[in-house]
């Protein structure tokens, strides 16, 4: 396995959107969610259309930790199903937007998402046939995908949509509604989303009210009719069978001005069903309209379509691998006691001091030109010219040079129940002693954290120090206390996944532990992977062998032995 296979395992991919887009986010576990502050992606299978959905998920998700306000969408969200359901389909195609300006391949990933959401169905225009507030959200949807996502896949769809619109609402309703979907793009805000569902939701209580009643001599206010003509009938003279669906005069008002079994004027419909109203032609009965938008303000959730994400999330939930155990930790800062982390600071500088006096040395040594004779070359050795009139063609001058360290080091420090009172102490003295030693060494690079989360959680790790901390600044979040279980598994990919956006060419991961992972298939996997992908896994064992999952192993008796043997790991590595 190289690193490019590595590179693409779900852990790796979802560390580098995490990082790309600024958001925390946990692999692992058996459902996709977040919680308002991380995303939380399962351990999927290794199949290209979940891969797909976890990409688009995570980006989507993450766009909405960017840029959505929650509180601020609160309000409308409360004044019903379908407020919230119509703010969401705004704010979803705001964010995305948003997310697209300054992460542009974030197109890629959204679109492959919401094309395989149309193509399977989870999304459509919407039918003839569905209850009214369907017809509304789901025309928003897909007339908003493809008019301000500029999404051409969803041109036919959109089209079809609107086809549907008309047939169901007025004409005035239908103009004023795409008037309002206009200032989709320019909504700068949830606040703003919010505005616009509002007012959405107010043009259609405004259309759903019954209009007031004409008042005598105003043809305009009359619909054009002349005086004497009978309101109720709707604009037919007294005794005009066709316009009254060729019923007589008599029958009963309360039936709606239509003989019993004459559908015409209802759509085929029984009073109150919704559904089929999509059965007029554009023209039809304004009050048929009417009727359709008061349906969707009466409507619950059942009669909208369901959340697109939660639905996403079920399908993740769907390709799980069955491992419940985090292989991506979240991070978590700790600033820590920075009194305390400067008093110990000052107790390990002198042997930080030594050793990095003693590494600069070496390295500086191992760095020196050395020049040497050989037989064959472009450059004459003046010095050794002598040599050619005895025989020996060893006249030619080539230098070689060794690279200063091109390393990037990743501490990992166990800091589980077993590692208190003592242990976990000198663990964390050895990591800021050895990170001092290495922060003026030219082309080292150092980061450390500690598993598992200072609240117990496997799901998080500590940060200590990042890539380019000073030591000093860091010196607080050197001061810990052990806690929790032996996650391992996931503070190594965590590891990993930082080195792997490293720039330097060697990588390691230097783990320090007393015991066994939680999980040891797991923990022996990443290794395994690890090491295939030319990262170098060594592992320090304190009173306990670690030879069995690490492919360089160090077991040391005590931890009073623990500094010696960092310092002579860091010696090695910076010379090999």
């Amino acid at each position: 396995m190289n690193q490019n296979n590595l590179m693409q395992a779900l852990p790796i991919v979802a560390a580098a959107y995490g990082r790309k887009f600024g958001v925390q986010v946990v692999v692992g576990g058996n459902r996709a969610c977040t919680n308002g502050h991380r995303i939380l992606i399962p351990a999927i299978s290794d199949d290209p259309n979940a891969k797909m959905l976890a990409w688009g998920y995570l980006t989507h998700e993450a766009a909405h930790l960017r840029f959505t306000d929650f509180q601020a969408g609160e309000g409308t969200r409360a004044k019903g199903p379908v407020a919230k359901a119509i703010l969401g389909v705004v704010e979803d195609i705001r964010i995305e937007n948003a997310m697209m300006h300054p992460y542009p391949g974030a197109r890629i990933t959204l679109d492959a998402l919401w094309q395989w959401l149309l193509a399977a169905g989870m999304t459509a225009p919407p039918k003839d046939g569905d209850r009214s507030a369907a017809v509304l959200v789901n025309t928003l949807i897909v007339m908003g995908r493809h008019r301000y996502r500029n999404m051409p896949a969803f041109a036919a769809a959109a089209n079809e949509a609107e086809r549907v619109l008309r047939n169901r609402f007025p004409a005035r309703f239908v103009h004023q509604l795409f008037g309002l979907m206009a200032e989709i793009p320019s909504l700068r805000s949830t606040a703003g989303a919010a505005e616009l569902t509002e007012r959405m939701v107010a043009l259609i209580e405004a259309d759903a009210q019954e209009p007031p009643p004409p008042k005598p001599g105003d043809d305009e206010a009359a619909g054009d009719q002349a005086p004497g003509d009978d309101e109720a009938t709707g604009d037919q003279a007294p005794g005009d069978d066709e316009a009254a669906g060729d019923q007589a005069p008599g029958d009963d008002e309360a039936a709606g001005d239509q003989a019993p079994g004459d559908d015409a004027a209802t759509g085929g419909q029984a009073p109150g069903d919704d559904a089929a109203t999509g059965d007029q032609t554009p023209g039809d009965d304004e009050a048929a309209g009417r009727d359709a938008l008061r349906a969707i303000l009466s409507a619950g959730q059942g009669d909208l379509p369901k959340d697109l994400f939660e639905e996403v999330a079920q399908k993740l939930n769907g390709h799980t691998a069955g491992r419940c155990t985090p292989l991506l930790p979240s991070l978590e800062d700790y600033q820590g006691n920075q009194v305390r982390g400067n008093a110990r600071l000052a107790a390990v500088k002198g042997e930080s001091a030594k050793l990095a006096a003693r590494l600069q040395g070496l390295v500086q040594a191992h760095d020196l030109v050395r020049t040497r004779t050989v037989r064959r070359g472009h450059t004459v050795s003046t010095r050794h010219l002598h040599r050619a009139a005895v025989g020996d063609d060893r006249i030619f001058q080539r230098k070689d040079t060794r690279a200063a360290p091109n390393t990037a080091i990743h501490l990992v420090l166990d800091l589980s129940e077993s590692m208190e009172r003592g242990p976990d102490r000198l663990a964390l003295d050895a990591a800021m002693a050895l990170a001092l030693a290495l922060e003026p060494m030219r082309g080292v690079s150092c980061a450390a954290t500690a598993f598992p989360g200072r609240d117990k959680d496997p799901s998080v790790v500590t940060r200590i120090k990042s890539h380019g901390d000073r030591v000093a600044a860091r010196a607080g979040a050197f001061m810990q206390e052990a806690r929790g279980g032996t996650p391992m598994s996931g503070a190594l990919w965590y590891a990993a996944a930082d080195l792997l956006a490293r720039p330097e060419e060697r990588k390691v991961i230097l783990t320090l532990t007393d015991g066994d992972p939680n999980d040891w298939d797991s923990a022996a996997g990443m290794v395994t992977r690890a090491t295939a992908a030319g990262i170098e896994m060594i592992g320090v064992g304190i009173g306990t062998s670690v030879d069995r999952l690490f492919p360089v192993a160090v077991q040391i008796a005590s931890v009073a032995d623990l500094k010696g043997e960092l310092f002579r790991i860091a010696e090695q590595l910076l010379l090999k």
